[in-house]
Protein backbone atom coordinates (compact mmCIF):
# COMPACT_ATOMS: atom_id res chain seq x y z
CA UNK A 1 0.00 0.00 0.00
CA UNK A 2 1.35 3.39 -0.79
CA UNK A 3 1.92 5.73 1.65
CA UNK A 4 -0.07 9.40 1.16
CA UNK A 5 1.87 12.08 1.97
CA UNK A 6 -1.29 14.69 2.82
CA UNK A 7 -3.28 16.78 4.83
CA UNK A 8 -2.95 17.66 8.51
CA UNK A 9 -1.58 13.87 9.46
CA UNK A 10 -0.70 12.96 6.19
CA UNK A 11 3.20 11.96 5.93
CA UNK A 12 4.99 9.46 3.27
CA UNK A 13 7.68 7.52 4.32
CA UNK A 14 11.26 8.64 4.41
CA UNK A 15 13.87 7.46 1.50
CA UNK A 16 14.92 4.15 1.90
CA UNK A 17 17.82 2.27 1.44
CA UNK A 18 16.35 0.82 -1.92
CA UNK A 19 16.90 3.55 -3.70
CA UNK A 20 13.11 3.80 -5.40
CA UNK A 21 11.50 6.86 -5.58
CA UNK A 22 8.10 6.44 -3.84
CA UNK A 23 5.99 9.10 -6.14
CA UNK A 24 3.19 8.82 -3.51
CA UNK A 25 0.97 11.81 -4.47
CA UNK A 26 0.48 10.16 -8.39
CA UNK A 27 -0.24 6.79 -7.16
CA UNK A 28 -3.14 4.00 -8.89
CA UNK A 29 -5.68 1.97 -8.43
CA UNK A 30 -3.98 -1.52 -9.25
CA UNK A 31 -6.14 -4.89 -8.81
CA UNK A 32 -5.68 -7.45 -6.45
CA UNK A 33 -5.89 -11.09 -6.33
CA UNK A 34 -9.27 -10.96 -4.66
CA UNK A 35 -10.35 -8.80 -7.14
CA UNK A 36 -10.86 -5.95 -4.33
CA UNK A 37 -9.35 -2.41 -5.18
CA UNK A 38 -6.65 -0.92 -3.64
CA UNK A 39 -4.45 2.25 -3.91
CA UNK A 40 -0.63 0.99 -5.21
CA UNK A 41 2.63 2.86 -5.74
CA UNK A 42 3.40 2.31 -9.75
CA UNK A 43 7.35 2.11 -8.89
CA UNK A 44 6.80 -0.83 -6.38
CA UNK A 45 8.73 -3.21 -6.52
CA UNK A 46 6.79 -6.82 -6.92
CA UNK A 47 9.10 -8.91 -5.53
CA UNK A 48 9.20 -7.45 -2.29
CA UNK A 49 6.78 -9.40 -0.11
CA UNK A 50 4.84 -8.03 3.44
CA UNK A 51 7.39 -9.40 5.78
CA UNK A 52 10.14 -7.64 4.12
CA UNK A 53 8.57 -4.51 3.66
CA UNK A 54 8.04 -4.69 7.65
CA UNK A 55 11.59 -5.66 8.39
CA UNK A 56 12.53 -2.88 6.88
CA UNK A 57 10.71 -0.46 8.72
CA UNK A 58 11.84 -1.97 12.21
CA UNK A 59 12.37 0.57 14.82
CA UNK A 60 15.34 2.23 15.74
CA UNK A 61 17.25 -0.22 18.38
CA UNK A 62 20.92 -0.72 19.70
CA UNK A 63 20.29 -4.38 19.39
CA UNK A 64 19.08 -4.75 15.95
CA UNK A 65 21.95 -2.08 14.40
CA UNK A 66 24.94 -3.03 12.97
CA UNK A 67 28.03 -2.56 14.64
CA UNK A 68 28.95 0.40 11.91
CA UNK A 69 25.53 1.85 12.53
CA UNK A 70 26.20 2.09 16.20
CA UNK A 71 30.10 3.55 15.46
CA UNK A 72 27.99 6.28 13.55
CA UNK A 73 25.30 6.86 15.63
CA UNK A 74 28.23 7.38 18.77
CA UNK A 75 30.27 9.72 17.07
CA UNK A 76 27.58 11.79 15.60
CA UNK A 77 25.88 12.42 18.80
CA UNK A 78 29.77 12.71 20.61
CA UNK A 79 29.57 15.62 17.95
CA UNK A 80 26.14 17.06 18.62
CA UNK A 81 26.77 17.20 22.68
CA UNK A 82 30.22 19.02 22.43
CA UNK A 83 29.32 21.20 19.58
CA UNK A 84 26.19 22.64 21.46
CA UNK A 85 27.90 22.95 24.54
CA UNK A 86 30.27 25.36 23.57
CA UNK A 87 27.47 27.15 21.65
CA UNK A 88 25.95 27.54 25.47
CA UNK A 89 28.32 27.88 27.55
CA UNK A 90 28.57 32.20 26.50
CA UNK A 91 24.80 32.23 27.53
CA UNK A 92 25.06 33.31 31.50
CA UNK A 93 27.84 35.83 31.29
CA UNK A 94 28.55 36.47 27.48
CA UNK A 95 26.00 39.57 27.03
CA UNK A 96 26.70 41.38 30.38
CA UNK A 97 30.56 40.73 29.66
CA UNK A 98 30.04 42.34 26.02
CA UNK A 99 27.94 45.41 27.18
CA UNK A 100 30.42 46.10 30.26
CA UNK A 101 33.38 46.16 26.97
CA UNK A 102 31.65 48.67 25.59
CA UNK A 103 28.65 46.95 22.92
CA UNK A 104 25.30 47.78 22.64
CA UNK A 105 22.14 45.43 22.93
CA UNK A 106 21.90 45.58 19.16
CA UNK A 107 25.32 45.29 18.80
CA UNK A 108 25.10 41.86 21.37
CA UNK A 109 22.64 40.73 19.64
CA UNK A 110 24.34 40.75 15.69
CA UNK A 111 27.25 39.12 17.35
CA UNK A 112 25.01 35.81 18.22
CA UNK A 113 23.75 36.33 15.35
CA UNK A 114 26.77 36.60 12.79
CA UNK A 115 26.77 33.01 13.71
CA UNK A 116 23.38 32.58 11.69
CA UNK A 117 24.40 34.43 8.71
CA UNK A 118 27.57 32.25 7.64
CA UNK A 119 25.27 29.47 8.09
CA UNK A 120 22.89 30.21 6.19
CA UNK A 121 25.52 30.69 3.29
CA UNK A 122 27.49 27.54 4.23
CA UNK A 123 24.58 25.16 4.49
CA UNK A 124 23.45 24.64 1.28
CA UNK A 125 27.45 25.14 -0.45
CA UNK A 126 28.46 22.36 2.43
CA UNK A 127 25.31 20.18 1.43
CA UNK A 128 25.69 20.68 -2.24
CA UNK A 129 29.16 19.58 -2.53
CA UNK A 130 29.55 16.68 0.27
CA UNK A 131 30.10 14.26 -1.65
CA UNK A 132 33.02 15.83 -3.37
CA UNK A 133 34.67 17.08 -0.11
CA UNK A 134 33.98 14.18 2.02
CA UNK A 135 31.33 13.85 4.87
CA UNK A 136 33.81 12.06 7.03
CA UNK A 137 36.58 14.91 6.72
CA UNK A 138 33.76 17.60 6.96
CA UNK A 139 32.88 16.22 9.96
CA UNK A 140 36.40 16.19 11.60
CA UNK A 141 37.74 18.95 10.00
CA UNK A 142 34.66 21.53 11.26
CA UNK A 143 35.58 20.10 14.80
CA UNK A 144 38.44 20.74 15.31
CA UNK A 145 38.24 24.49 13.55
CA UNK A 146 35.67 25.22 16.01
CA UNK A 147 38.22 24.07 18.58
CA UNK A 148 40.44 26.36 17.46
CA UNK A 149 38.27 29.02 17.58
CA UNK A 150 36.50 28.79 20.79
CA UNK A 151 40.25 28.81 22.68
CA UNK A 152 40.79 32.13 20.40
CA UNK A 153 37.75 33.24 21.77
CA UNK A 154 38.65 33.13 25.11
CA UNK A 155 41.63 35.72 24.66
CA UNK A 156 39.22 38.53 23.91
CA UNK A 157 39.14 38.57 27.60
CA UNK A 158 42.25 41.38 26.93
CA UNK A 159 40.36 43.68 24.44
CA UNK A 160 37.89 46.20 24.62
CA UNK A 161 35.36 48.45 22.69
CA UNK A 162 36.19 48.43 19.13
CA UNK A 163 38.49 45.61 18.46
CA UNK A 164 36.34 43.43 21.31
CA UNK A 165 33.20 43.97 19.23
CA UNK A 166 35.31 43.35 14.99
CA UNK A 167 37.59 40.29 16.57
CA UNK A 168 34.00 38.90 18.31
CA UNK A 169 32.50 39.07 14.98
CA UNK A 170 35.72 37.77 13.18
CA UNK A 171 36.39 34.67 15.07
CA UNK A 172 32.32 33.47 15.19
CA UNK A 173 32.11 34.01 11.47
CA UNK A 174 35.04 31.22 11.09
CA UNK A 175 33.60 29.38 14.07
CA UNK A 176 29.96 29.20 12.35
CA UNK A 177 31.55 28.20 8.92
CA UNK A 178 33.04 24.99 11.47
CA UNK A 179 29.99 24.20 12.80
CA UNK A 180 28.19 24.35 9.39
CA UNK A 181 30.74 21.82 7.99
CA UNK A 182 30.57 19.71 10.93
CA UNK A 183 26.34 19.58 11.98
CA UNK A 184 25.59 19.05 7.43
CA UNK A 185 28.13 16.35 7.04
CA UNK A 186 26.55 15.04 10.69
CA UNK A 187 22.97 14.64 9.82
CA UNK A 188 23.60 13.43 6.27
CA UNK A 189 26.02 10.63 7.70
CA UNK A 190 23.28 9.71 10.52
CA UNK A 191 20.06 9.77 7.81
CA UNK A 192 21.88 7.71 5.48
CA UNK A 193 22.63 4.90 7.91
CA UNK A 194 19.30 4.76 9.27
CA UNK A 195 17.16 5.36 5.91
CA UNK A 196 14.13 3.97 7.81
CA UNK A 197 13.73 5.59 11.21
CA UNK A 198 14.82 9.52 10.24
CA UNK A 199 12.75 11.06 12.85
CA UNK A 200 13.47 8.47 15.65
CA UNK A 201 17.35 8.27 15.51
CA UNK A 202 17.10 12.27 14.88
CA UNK A 203 14.61 12.70 18.10
CA UNK A 204 17.14 10.13 20.07
CA UNK A 205 20.06 12.48 18.53
CA UNK A 206 18.22 15.31 19.98
CA UNK A 207 19.16 13.59 23.37
CA UNK A 208 22.82 14.32 23.41
CA UNK A 209 21.73 18.02 21.72
CA UNK A 210 19.97 18.74 24.79
CA UNK A 211 22.85 17.42 26.93
CA UNK A 212 24.92 19.83 25.34
CA UNK A 213 22.80 22.65 25.77
CA UNK A 214 21.69 21.42 29.63
CA UNK A 215 25.84 20.81 30.07
CA UNK A 216 26.63 24.64 28.26
CA UNK A 217 25.11 27.04 30.57
CA UNK A 218 25.62 25.74 34.21
CA UNK A 219 29.29 24.68 33.19
CA UNK A 220 29.96 28.39 31.42
CA UNK A 221 29.22 30.07 34.53
CA UNK A 222 30.69 27.71 36.97
CA UNK A 223 33.93 28.09 34.99
CA UNK A 224 33.30 32.05 34.76
CA UNK A 225 32.87 32.40 38.58
CA UNK A 226 36.12 30.65 38.98
CA UNK A 227 38.38 31.84 36.01
CA UNK A 228 36.46 34.56 34.74
CA UNK A 229 35.83 35.50 31.23
CA UNK A 230 38.84 33.38 29.66
CA UNK A 231 38.33 29.92 31.29
CA UNK A 232 35.31 28.32 29.90
CA UNK A 233 36.33 28.72 26.28
CA UNK A 234 39.40 27.18 26.80
CA UNK A 235 38.22 24.20 28.67
CA UNK A 236 35.47 23.72 26.06
CA UNK A 237 37.59 24.47 23.43
CA UNK A 238 40.05 21.99 24.62
CA UNK A 239 37.51 19.46 24.99
CA UNK A 240 36.10 20.30 21.08
CA UNK A 241 39.98 19.43 19.82
CA UNK A 242 40.41 16.46 21.77
CA UNK A 243 37.08 15.28 20.30
CA UNK A 244 38.14 16.04 16.33
CA UNK A 245 41.00 13.65 17.07
CA UNK A 246 38.84 10.93 19.00
CA UNK A 247 36.08 11.31 15.92
CA UNK A 248 38.94 10.78 13.57
CA UNK A 249 39.96 7.21 14.53
CA UNK A 250 35.94 6.42 15.44
CA UNK A 251 34.29 7.61 12.44
CA UNK A 252 33.90 4.46 10.48
CA UNK A 253 34.18 4.99 6.60
CA UNK A 254 31.62 6.29 4.19
CA UNK A 255 29.89 5.40 1.28
CA UNK A 256 30.77 8.49 -0.20
CA UNK A 257 33.77 8.28 -0.23
CA UNK A 258 33.30 5.60 -3.15
CA UNK A 259 33.59 6.60 -6.70
CA UNK A 260 30.07 5.89 -7.56
CA UNK A 261 29.28 8.32 -5.44
CA UNK A 262 30.91 11.25 -6.47
CA UNK A 263 28.28 13.47 -7.52
CA UNK A 264 26.08 16.57 -6.49
CA UNK A 265 22.39 17.15 -6.37
CA UNK A 266 20.57 19.92 -7.70
CA UNK A 267 19.81 22.06 -5.35
CA UNK A 268 17.11 24.24 -7.69
CA UNK A 269 15.35 21.26 -7.88
CA UNK A 270 14.54 21.23 -4.33
CA UNK A 271 13.98 24.48 -3.92
CA UNK A 272 11.36 24.19 -6.77
CA UNK A 273 9.37 21.95 -4.36
CA UNK A 274 6.64 24.12 -2.06
CA UNK A 275 6.24 21.71 1.03
CA UNK A 276 10.37 22.17 0.65
CA UNK A 277 9.92 25.72 0.92
CA UNK A 278 7.50 25.78 3.75
CA UNK A 279 8.79 23.21 6.12
CA UNK A 280 12.21 25.38 6.25
CA UNK A 281 10.37 28.18 6.87
CA UNK A 282 9.00 26.64 10.35
CA UNK A 283 12.73 25.73 10.85
CA UNK A 284 13.22 29.62 10.35
CA UNK A 285 10.32 30.12 12.80
CA UNK A 286 11.61 27.65 15.28
CA UNK A 287 15.27 28.94 15.08
CA UNK A 288 14.37 32.44 15.68
CA UNK A 289 11.98 31.00 18.76
CA UNK A 290 14.58 29.23 20.72
CA UNK A 291 17.53 31.85 19.77
CA UNK A 292 15.27 34.78 20.81
CA UNK A 293 16.37 35.30 24.02
CA UNK A 294 19.62 34.18 23.81
CA UNK A 295 20.76 37.99 24.01
CA UNK A 296 17.92 39.12 26.26
CA UNK A 297 16.59 36.79 28.88
CA UNK A 298 20.13 36.71 31.01
CA UNK A 299 19.88 40.64 31.28
CA UNK A 300 16.30 40.64 31.72
CA UNK A 301 16.06 38.04 34.96
CA UNK A 302 19.52 39.76 36.34
CA UNK A 303 17.89 43.05 36.26
CA UNK A 304 14.50 41.78 37.63
CA UNK A 305 15.96 39.90 40.28
CA UNK A 306 19.24 41.01 41.39
CA UNK A 307 19.88 37.93 43.60
CA UNK A 308 20.36 35.73 40.80
CA UNK A 309 24.28 34.90 40.03
CA UNK A 310 25.67 33.31 37.17
CA UNK A 311 25.39 30.09 38.34
CA UNK A 312 21.58 30.31 38.52
CA UNK A 313 21.33 31.58 35.44
CA UNK A 314 23.10 28.38 33.74
CA UNK A 315 20.25 26.26 35.85
CA UNK A 316 17.60 28.40 34.35
CA UNK A 317 18.67 27.54 30.80
CA UNK A 318 19.31 24.27 32.18
CA UNK A 319 15.75 23.51 32.54
CA UNK A 320 14.74 24.45 28.81
CA UNK A 321 17.32 21.69 27.49
CA UNK A 322 16.39 19.26 30.21
CA UNK A 323 12.83 19.22 29.10
CA UNK A 324 13.62 19.49 25.43
CA UNK A 325 16.37 16.12 25.76
CA UNK A 326 14.16 14.05 27.99
CA UNK A 327 11.16 14.29 25.09
CA UNK A 328 12.72 14.37 22.05
CA UNK A 329 12.85 10.80 21.76
CA UNK A 330 9.10 10.21 22.33
CA UNK A 331 8.61 13.03 19.58
CA UNK A 332 10.78 11.39 16.79
CA UNK A 333 9.15 7.88 17.69
CA UNK A 334 5.58 9.62 17.00
CA UNK A 335 6.71 11.07 13.74
CA UNK A 336 8.13 7.98 12.29
CA UNK A 337 5.07 5.69 13.69
CA UNK A 338 2.52 7.89 14.01
CA UNK A 339 2.96 9.64 10.97
CA UNK A 340 1.39 12.43 12.60
CA UNK A 341 4.52 14.93 11.27
CA UNK A 342 1.94 17.67 9.89
CA UNK A 343 -0.22 17.98 12.95
CA UNK A 344 2.86 17.58 14.95
CA UNK A 345 4.40 20.39 13.46
CA UNK A 346 1.35 22.90 13.96
CA UNK A 347 0.48 21.95 17.19
CA UNK A 348 3.86 22.76 18.37
CA UNK A 349 3.62 25.91 17.23
CA UNK A 350 0.16 26.20 19.08
CA UNK A 351 2.30 25.75 22.35
CA UNK A 352 5.09 28.23 21.28
CA UNK A 353 2.68 30.93 21.38
CA UNK A 354 1.47 30.54 24.57
CA UNK A 355 4.75 29.80 26.04
CA UNK A 356 6.19 32.94 24.89
CA UNK A 357 3.13 34.96 26.15
CA UNK A 358 4.30 33.03 29.83
CA UNK A 359 8.12 34.27 29.49
CA UNK A 360 7.78 38.07 30.00
CA UNK A 361 5.34 37.43 30.98
CA UNK A 362 3.06 39.57 28.49
CA UNK A 363 1.53 42.52 29.50
CA UNK A 364 -1.60 41.59 27.40
CA UNK A 365 -2.44 38.69 30.44
CA UNK A 366 -0.70 40.73 33.45
CA UNK A 367 -1.68 44.50 33.07
CA UNK A 368 -4.94 44.48 30.95
CA UNK A 369 -7.04 40.69 31.63
CA UNK A 370 -4.65 40.16 35.08
CA UNK A 371 -4.84 36.65 34.64
CA UNK A 372 -1.11 36.14 34.84
CA UNK A 373 1.19 37.59 37.95
CA UNK A 374 3.96 40.25 36.65
CA UNK A 375 7.12 40.28 39.25
CA UNK A 376 7.41 36.11 39.96
CA UNK A 377 10.20 33.76 38.54
CA UNK A 378 8.09 31.23 38.85
CA UNK A 379 6.37 32.20 35.95
CA UNK A 380 9.20 33.31 33.50
CA UNK A 381 10.56 29.15 34.45
CA UNK A 382 6.74 27.64 33.65
CA UNK A 383 7.18 29.88 30.35
CA UNK A 384 10.63 28.60 29.40
CA UNK A 385 9.95 24.85 30.19
CA UNK A 386 6.52 25.08 28.17
CA UNK A 387 8.67 26.57 25.40
CA UNK A 388 11.40 23.51 25.45
CA UNK A 389 7.83 21.33 24.75
CA UNK A 390 6.87 23.00 22.13
CA UNK A 391 10.18 23.18 20.36
CA UNK A 392 10.47 19.13 20.28
CA UNK A 393 6.73 18.77 19.16
CA UNK A 394 7.49 20.83 16.46
CA UNK A 395 11.10 20.62 15.73
CA UNK A 396 10.96 16.22 15.25
CA UNK A 397 9.69 16.04 12.27
CA UNK A 398 11.14 18.39 10.08
CA UNK A 399 13.99 16.41 8.76
CA UNK A 400 11.69 14.05 8.12
CA UNK A 401 9.05 15.90 6.23
CA UNK A 402 12.17 17.25 3.92
CA UNK A 403 13.01 13.81 3.11
CA UNK A 404 9.22 12.93 2.11
CA UNK A 405 9.37 15.75 -0.01
CA UNK A 406 12.05 15.29 -1.99
CA UNK A 407 11.14 11.18 -2.25
CA UNK A 408 7.67 12.26 -3.55
CA UNK A 409 9.71 14.41 -6.15
CA UNK A 410 11.59 11.09 -7.78
CA UNK A 411 14.83 12.03 -5.94
CA UNK A 412 17.07 9.34 -5.70
CA UNK A 413 18.00 8.44 -2.35
CA UNK A 414 22.02 8.89 -2.03
CA UNK A 415 24.35 10.65 -0.17
CA UNK A 416 24.40 13.90 -2.39
CA UNK A 417 20.33 13.64 -1.97
CA UNK A 418 20.71 13.38 2.27
CA UNK A 419 23.40 16.09 1.84
CA UNK A 420 21.21 18.62 -0.14
CA UNK A 421 18.42 18.12 2.73
CA UNK A 422 20.94 18.25 5.21
CA UNK A 423 22.37 21.77 3.64
CA UNK A 424 18.34 23.43 3.47
CA UNK A 425 17.61 22.01 6.88
CA UNK A 426 20.66 23.97 8.82
CA UNK A 427 20.29 26.73 6.73
CA UNK A 428 17.20 27.60 7.25
CA UNK A 429 17.63 27.31 10.93
CA UNK A 430 20.82 29.62 10.41
CA UNK A 431 18.63 32.19 9.49
CA UNK A 432 16.63 32.08 11.82
CA UNK A 433 19.47 32.31 14.22
CA UNK A 434 19.87 35.69 12.65
CA UNK A 435 16.79 36.77 13.41
CA UNK A 436 15.64 35.60 16.72
CA UNK A 437 18.56 37.67 18.32
CA UNK A 438 18.27 40.43 16.40
CA UNK A 439 15.01 40.94 16.26
CA UNK A 440 15.14 40.24 20.04
CA UNK A 441 17.67 42.76 21.00
CA UNK A 442 15.64 46.01 18.61
CA UNK A 443 12.70 44.88 20.26
CA UNK A 444 13.85 44.70 23.96
CA UNK A 445 16.00 48.06 23.21
CA UNK A 446 12.94 49.76 21.73
CA UNK A 447 9.73 48.03 23.85
CA UNK A 448 11.25 45.71 26.68
CA UNK A 449 11.30 42.47 27.38
CA UNK A 450 7.58 41.42 27.90
CA UNK A 451 6.21 43.68 24.60
CA UNK A 452 9.46 41.32 22.75
CA UNK A 453 8.01 38.46 23.49
CA UNK A 454 4.70 39.05 23.12
CA UNK A 455 5.49 40.18 19.32
CA UNK A 456 7.32 36.88 19.06
CA UNK A 457 3.83 34.99 20.37
CA UNK A 458 2.33 36.87 17.69
CA UNK A 459 4.67 35.76 15.42
CA UNK A 460 4.33 31.98 15.65
CA UNK A 461 0.57 31.94 15.99
CA UNK A 462 0.92 33.52 12.58
CA UNK A 463 3.01 30.84 10.93
CA UNK A 464 0.94 28.28 11.87
CA UNK A 465 -1.93 29.94 10.46
CA UNK A 466 0.06 29.34 7.27
CA UNK A 467 0.88 26.09 7.46
CA UNK A 468 -2.91 25.32 7.84
CA UNK A 469 -3.69 27.23 5.29
CA UNK A 470 -0.95 25.20 3.17
CA UNK A 471 -1.79 22.03 4.47
CA UNK A 472 -5.26 22.31 3.11
CA UNK A 473 -4.79 23.28 -0.04
CA UNK A 474 -2.25 20.63 -0.25
CA UNK A 475 -4.47 17.85 0.83
CA UNK A 476 -7.06 19.43 -1.54
CA UNK A 477 -4.54 19.07 -4.75
CA UNK A 478 -3.59 15.48 -3.89
CA UNK A 479 -7.12 14.19 -3.50
CA UNK A 480 -7.73 16.08 -7.18
CA UNK A 481 -4.44 13.90 -8.35
CA UNK A 482 -5.50 10.96 -7.31
CA UNK A 483 -8.98 11.15 -8.17
CA UNK A 484 -7.49 11.83 -12.14
CA UNK A 485 -5.34 9.23 -11.97
CA UNK A 486 -2.49 8.67 -14.07
CA UNK A 487 -1.68 10.71 -16.95
CA UNK A 488 0.74 9.24 -18.80
CA UNK A 489 1.18 6.25 -21.08
CA UNK A 490 4.57 5.39 -18.90
CA UNK A 491 2.45 5.16 -15.78
CA UNK A 492 -0.10 2.97 -17.28
CA UNK A 493 2.46 0.73 -18.46
CA UNK A 494 3.85 0.29 -15.05
CA UNK A 495 0.28 -0.35 -13.78
CA UNK A 496 -0.17 -3.77 -16.13
CA UNK A 497 3.14 -4.71 -15.45
CA UNK A 498 1.85 -4.99 -11.77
Amino acid sequence: MMEEHEGLHGASRPLTSTGKSLHSQYGSVAMLTDGATALADPLADPTETPEEEDASSEGFSCTKASRVQIFTFVCIALNNFIAFCSYSIVTPFFPGEALQRGASQLTVGFIIGIYAIVGLVAGPFFGKYLTSIGSRFMLISGLLLSGGCTVLFGFLQYTDGTTFIILCFAIRSIDALAVSASNTAGTAILTHAFPNNVATVMGTLEIFTGLGLMAGPPIGGFLYDAGGFKLPFLVVGGVLLCCGVCLWVLVPPQPDENEGEKKTGSLLSLLKLPVIIFTCGLGVVMASTISFLDPVLQPYLAKKYKYLTPTHMGLIFLLFSSVYAILAPLWGWMADKKKAMRFMMITGLVILTASTVMIGPSPLLTDYLNVLPKNKLWMNIVGLATLALGCGVAVSPIFNEMLCAASDAGMEDSFATNGLVSGLFNAGFSIGEFIGPTASSALVQKFGFPWATTALGGFTLSYAAVMVIFYICDYCCCAKRRHEGPSTEEENQRLLVN
